[in-house]
């Protein structure tokens, strides 16, 4: 068991992973327009495809096909200490490199989001994983190598995020896949939260 803890049993292959919050269909309709209209502004972008926005919860890296139950029962511990919430879409922000960056759409502040964090980072120590070293920095990013025509100030001026609802019910254990040119984030395991203690 243990000794096979982050893939280190021979032989077995790895997967790229990350436990997320996966949004409902029409966030991300409404997420890929905000990004029509941020292209509008930009010079260009690698811009997320719909299917793949998604709010990193914790990013877990490499791990082998012996870590996935460890992974399950930390999810499922979390799961049991948190209710099905609301979050709130909040407006553009952009982690700068020189002149292009990461562009991404906020969450307004939320307790149940904090304690979700907290419990999962709990529940994965437990089970030997380690911890999320930048801490909770809730964002669904839109959009990477992006290039403003003038500023990203301008973006932010111009292109408002509407408040709208994302219904947080299950975590879900997500891998990236390559597939041919394109990323795609599938869902291993899906645990819905049961709030029970």
């Amino acid at each position: 068991g243990a000794c096979c803890r982050k893939g280190s049993c021979p032989g077995e292959t790895l997967m790229r992973t990350f436990i997320a919050i996966e949004l409902e269909r029409d966030v991300r309709d409404y997420l890929a327009a905000v990004q029509t209209e941020v292209q509008g502004l930009c010079r260009r972008g690698n811009f997320t495809p719909v299917d793949n926005l998604h709010l990193t919860l914790h990013f877990l890296g490499e791990v082998g096909e012996s870590d996935l139950e460890y992974l399950q029962d930390a999810m499922y511990e979390a799961a049991l200490r948190n209710r099905p919430f609301r979050l709130t879409l909040g407006q553009l922000g952009f982690f700068p490199r020189g002149s292009k960056g990461i562009l991404w759409a906020g969450l307004e502040k939320s307790p149940p989001l904090q304690r979700l964090f907290s419990t999962l980072e709990k529940a994965l120590e437990q089970q030997g994983f380690a911890r999320e070293k930048k801490g909770l920095s809730p964002h669904i990013t839109l959009g990477r190598e992006v290039e403003p025509q003038r500023g990203f100030a301008d973006v932010q001026k111009a292109v408002m995020v509407q408040p709208m609802a994302v219904e947080v019910r299950k975590i879900s254990l997500m891998e990236s896949v390559r597939k041919g040119p394109k990323l795609v984030y599938e869902p291993l395991f899906r645990q819905e939260l049961s709030g029970k203690r």
